[in-house]
């Protein structure tokens, strides 16, 4: 693993590669107890190098998933989540907190927020998205005070990204099964659980990671990460320094 940072910068690591290895990681499981990948010099090399193309390549496709379901995401949620949460229909933050937030962001030039609901409009969500980037460009250059911001938007693009994967995982894994099942012939429970090893591995980790994609790998969870990283980006508000403005 260790080997694999080297090529990769630490956000395209964690959130573009991360979600390749897992999953490929039932394939190279089943790989390595086939005996397919052999300790070998030459071929550790081969194998290395084919894998780095291999997730360059598939790093940048995942990330182009995860960016497509996210467009459809906020289209369902209907705006970005750092722009709901600054909204005051929102209840993220109580209506006080907000209007100091809006009112420390309003000394940047431009910025025009609402200080009361009763004064917000759909017009308000332009001024939301502006504050926004000021709050991210604010965040990312200053990485070592908002460690938390950072690790929130990795959090979140990883599993963006790993749920944009998610319609090619199951069907590498459902191809394997086939396989499987074709290859081993019709495997009864009480064989599959009193003996798995070693006809039925490659059977058993492919069902295994159809049910984690199918029920952790979800709409639901990523939404939650994108709320997570809104959340904590807005709270930067506590700690901007009036003085840079």
């Amino acid at each position: 693993m260790d080997k694999i940072k080297v090529f990769f910068d630490d956000f395209t690591f964690h959130a573009r590669v991360m979600p390749i290895i897992i999953l490929l990681m039932p394939i190279i499981i089943i790989g390595i107890h086939s005996g397919i990948v052999h300790d070998s010099w030459l071929e550790g090399v081969v194998v290395s190098s084919l894998s780095l193309a291999f997730l360059t390549i598939t790093s940048k496709i995942a990330r182009n998933l995860g960016k497509e379901y996210e467009k459809k995401m906020y289209k369902q949620l209907g705006g970005m989540p750092t722009t709901i949460v600054q909204r005051f229909s929102d209840d993220t933050f109580d209506d006080v907190t907000k209007q100091r937030y809006h009112k420390k962001l309003n000394q940047f030039e431009g910025l025009a927020l609402p200080l009361d609901k009763s004064k917000e409009t759909a017009a308000d969500d332009q001024q939301y998205i502006s504050a926004t980037n000021i709050l991210r460009n604010y965040a990312n250059s200053h990485r070592d005070k908002e460690p938390r911001v950072y690790q929130e938007l990795k959090e979140y693009n990883f599993w963006r990204n790993l749920y944009g994967t998610k319609g090619i995982a199951l069907s590498l894994y459902l191809i394997i099964f086939i396989r499987e099942i074709i290859i081993k012939g019709t495997v009864s429970l009480k064989e599959l659980f009193l003996y798995p090893y070693p006809d039925h591995i490659a059977l058993i980790v492919i069902v295994l990671c159809i049910v984690f994609v199918v029920f952790f790998v979800n709409q639901k969870t990523v939404k939650q990460k994108g709320f997570d990283y809104a959340k904590t980006l807005i709270e930067v508000c506590e700690r901007i320094p009036v003085n840079i403005v």
